[in-house]
């Protein structure tokens, strides 16, 4: 390998900065493939064949003379919908971004439909399935980031995995931790604990929110099944400015993590079911969803036969806040039923109409107002093949975009989709931890902040265990020494919280949302200022 002038292979051209190899000397040029027996690598050691060479480097040197654009790889060329500007991008990261959200929707909804009409198998659906689930629309964007393409092309892509991975989970550990406390704050008592459905103080010291000790086992689990990360990252600390030295042994050390990873996962399913909990207020809430459904549903059903003009009845999958909805709803209904009869009463014509609408209320209340077990079922299945589906069509191009747009602003594929992915694949748990942390009770903050260290550890398992498996079988090299510490501190820090202490006052959220940015900010420290790959 030799430094040379320009060099015209097929109508290609290869700029004087360039390092050039012919094709007897491939191992010159790592991950490269033979393609009319042209390679070259760049100054910053990207090696491609002239089959990969991106589309952008065609007006930046790269590649010159008449048959460039023939040569190049068209960032466009996919079946999918593309762009080459960035406003183009933007919209397209929206819309791919909406789609993976409502897929994660479906999925989420076929779960508890399913929790629901199985409630005798609630312990394995709760503890296993459903946590699985809900890591698909993660644990996709990580498997197609790095398992498609040439090597080069994947080692640049999997940045967009490692982005997913890490910014789920310290979104998930940051965004809705501090955001539940604010939703869930009661007045603290003279224990120190949260008094249920009570909050008169503004006080940031005297208020908080209150949770059980199996909250305590999950924030502990999280921070034990973060250790996987050091299964490579040991070897990889010592080449921190050379990852490619360490490459052998980080290979033969991904396998052991992968292994490892899906041992925590199995484990950690296996205790799930031996020790329910967190399966039994999974099945609490959707038991609780169901009743408060089914009294809207009765509420409507009663408006409409004593002939009262109400919108239509709420889906079966309906996910309304109760508080505003159902209980208020069937309440105003009563209270309107309650006000005409007392009306009809004032005359003896109207008198004789008051048995008739007791008469209805009770055909009402004799009615089943639940959907039919096959009807039910039948929309589980289709929300969760239909929200699978989309996840894994749709996650490759979101991918694509997302890689395009990093270059083409000089950002890292790692920071856009640290950012834009987890809310993508997370929103409706986002949404849903919200909503039902607003009770302000115990059990439902249990419930949340459960839920949110067992996404966590969900993510230290099976999404991790999947990117250890792109590392050893597509032999990628490791450069995440940045965002893997950022992921392990950031774990252990809010883990922490949460793992000896039952009681988080309100004054809590604050360093814990400020955690999120500053996650990104460490990155790009040791990234840009202490030149860690």
């Amino acid at each position: 390998m030799s430094e040379s002038a320009p060099i015209v292979c097929s109508d290609f051209s290869i700029p004087s900065n360039a390092t050039v190899t012919s094709a007897l000397s491939e191992d010159h040029c790592n991950n490269c493939s033979s393609h009319l027996g042209c390679f070259w690598c760049s100054e910053s050691g990207i090696c491609a064949s002239q089959s990969q060479i991106p589309t952008e480097n065609c007006t930046s040197g790269w590649c010159t003379g008449d048959s460039c654009e023939d040569v190049c790889l068209d960032l466009c060329g996919s079946m999918f919908p593309c762009s080459k500007n960035i406003v183009g991008m933007v919209i397209l990261i929206l819309l791919y971004g909406l789609v993976l959200a409502g897929s994660a929707k479906m999925i989420a909804d076929g779960s508890d439909m399913l929790l629901e009409i199985f409630p005798d198998y609630g312990t394995v659906i709760g503890a296993l399935l459903l946590p699985i689930l809900g890591a698909i629309p993660d644990a996709a964007i990580i498997l197609v980031s790095g398992a498609f393409g040439p090597v080069a092309e994947a080692q640049e892509q999997v940045a967009v995995g490692m982005g997913t991975l890490a910014g789920s989970t310290i979104m998930l550990l940051t965004v809705p931790w501090a955001a539940s406390i604010w939703a869930a704050k009661c007045d603290l008592d003279v224990t120190g604990e949260a008094i249920d459905t009570v909050c008169t103080s503004k006080s940031l010291t005297k208020t908080g929110v209150t949770v059980d000790n199996d909250t305590m086992t999950n924030a502990r689990i999280a921070i034990v099944t973060s250790i996987m990360y050091f299964v490579v990252q040991g070897v990889a600390f010592a080449h921190l400015k050379d990852p490619g030295a360490g490459a052998k042994l980080e290979e033969k050390l991904a396998v052991a993590g992968m292994t490892g990873c899906f041992a925590f996962l199995v484990a950690y399913c296996v205790y799930q079911i031996w020790v329910p909990k967190l399966a039994q207020k999974r099945m609490a809430k959707v038991e609780r969803e169901r009743e408060e459904r089914n009294m809207r549903l009765r509420a409507y059903h009663i408006a409409e036969k004593l002939g009262w003009m109400v919108k239509s009845p709420p889906s079966i999958n309906s996910t309304q806040d109760p508080a505003d909805s159902s209980d208020a709803k069937a309440l105003a209904f009563g209270r309107l039923w309650k006000s005409k009869a007392d009306q009809h009463a004032h005359t003896p014509a109207e008198e004789e109409k008051v048995p008739l609408v007791e008469k209805k209320l009770e055909e009402v209340e004799e009615e089943e107002v639940e959907p039919p077990f096959w009807k039910t079922l039948l929309w589980a299945l289709v929300y969760l093949i239909v929200g699978t589906g989309f996840v894994a069509f749709f996650s490759d191009p979101m991918v694509d975009v997302i890689s395009n747009f990093g270059r083409k602003i000089n950002i890292g594929a790692f920071y856009v989709s640290f950012i834009v992915t987890p809310y993508c694949s997370n929103a409706s748990e986002l949404v849903s931890s919200l909503i039902f942390a607003s009770k302000k009770r115990k059990s439902n903050s249990s419930m949340t902040f459960s839920q949110l260290y067992g996404a966590a550890t969900m993510n230290n398992t099976l999404g991790l265990g999947i990117f250890f498996a792109l590392v050893y079988f597509r032999k990628l090299t490791w450069t995440f020494s940045a965002e893997t510490l950022s992921i392990f501190t950031i774990t252990v820090l809010v883990g922490s919280v949460g793992a000896f202490k039952t009681t988080f006052k309100t004054w809590w959220m604050f360093p814990i949302i400020a955690l999120y940015p500053l996650s990104l900010v460490f990155v790009w420290l040791l990234e840009s200022q202490a030149g860690w790959t």
